[in-house]
């Protein structure tokens, strides 16, 4: 008898986890059954249906010329999970944040980036980041990021809530320099929250995008540039916040995660950031986009285009009213 306990636990562990894959890029992936992912552990997420795709798409209202430098839609890491799981990346250990209050307020975070100004209530954003495998001090516990914020309330009230998207190098972390897709998430000023899929609360829809994997190709110095498409908006009827790259939908933050953001964000932020560990003496070599000044041009300095935001229509629209928010106003770009 407790022979076939033992073995009616260990198939119904198997059952909840799948078996392993690996992914695309070389990562060990655990194909887990979507109904029991992480994210239905938080306590907010009790009774939460999953919600198997966007009720709507964000409407198109803007047209953008093409430039003369040559870009590409980049690729997601994949795994080939079996219906019905989503692959979830092996991490060594668990990838935590700390914020500081303001861009210039605390040592060992520097920013290079733009904000909006208004309008006031943001439904959503959607840009291309330009993706490099940007530098990082060798040895150090450092990374370098580019990305795209959604934000509302204020670190002094200690009600800061945010949803991240874009990518990452953080070698002592995923073990190379590959850039690779991170999300994050806080409803807390940063107490909690966590990347990817480390703790509950982002639900994962796709079945084949490896959240942490590698991003190909990469940008070339003087050549082709490679691009993600972020896009994340709230859907209007069911109210959670939806995630695309690309043309390829991967999941949703339930409304439920957010106070602050239970309604739509009042920012949104579009940049770069690295983290320094020097901080006295000289400067760390970690390298913010291609660590080169935003006067030398597309194909040799990182950036951000196409900025949109999602209006209370669901409409997409270029955003006007920006405001440049460097750590350094000579910050690298």
């Amino acid at each position: 008898m407790a022979y076939l306990i033992v073995v009616f636990v260990f198939l119904s562990l198997i059952c909840s986890l799948g078996r392993a894959q690996t992914s695309a890029d070389g990562d060990v992936v655990d194909c887990v059954n979507k109904y029991k992912q992480k994210a239905f552990e938080h306590h907010r997420l009790t009774n939460h249906k999953l919600q198997e795709a966007p009720s709507e798409f964000p409407t198109i209202t803007e047209s953008y010329k093409k430039g003369k430098w040559r870009t590409k839609e980049a690729q997601l890491s994949t795994a080939q999970c079996p219906q019905g799981t989503i692959p979830v990346r092996r991490d060594g250990a668990t990838l935590t944040r700390t914020e500081p209050d303001s861009p210039s307020s605390t040592p060992g975070h520097e920013y290079a980036l733009v904000s909006t100004k208004s309008p006031s209530k943001i439904y959503g954003a959607k840009a291309k980041i330009n993706v490099w495998a940007s530098k990082v001090e060798e040895g150090s516990d450092e990374m370098s990021i580019g990305q795209i914020w959604l934000t509302t309330g204020e670190y002094k009230t200690d009600n800061v809530n945010t949803i991240e998207i874009g990518y990452q190098v953080y070698p002592m972390f995923y073990l190379d320099n590959n850039p690779r897709l991170f999300i994050f998430w806080t409803n807390d000023t940063y107490k909690s929250g966590c990347y990817n899929l480390q703790c509950p609360g982002f639900i994962q829809t796709s079945g084949s995008i490896v959240l942490g994997g590698s991003i190909t190709p990469i940008s070339s110095f003087g050549g082709s540039q490679s691009e993600i498409t972020v896009l994340v908006w709230k859907d209007p009827k069911q109210g959670n916040w939806w995630l695309s790259i690309g043309s390829l939908v991967i999941g949703y933050w339930p409304a439920e995660l957010f106070r602050e953001l239970g309604d739509y964000a009042t920012t949104v932020e579009y940049g770069g950031e690295i983290t320094n560990s020097l901080t006295s003496g000289r400067h760390t070599t970690t390298e913010m986009g291609t660590g080169r000044f935003s006067d030398e041009g597309v194909g040799k300095v990182s950036y951000i285009r196409n900025m949109e935001f999602v209006d209370y229509k669901n409409n997409l629209k270029s955003i006007e009213d920006l405001e440049r928010k460097p750590t350094n106003p000579n910050e690298q770009a």
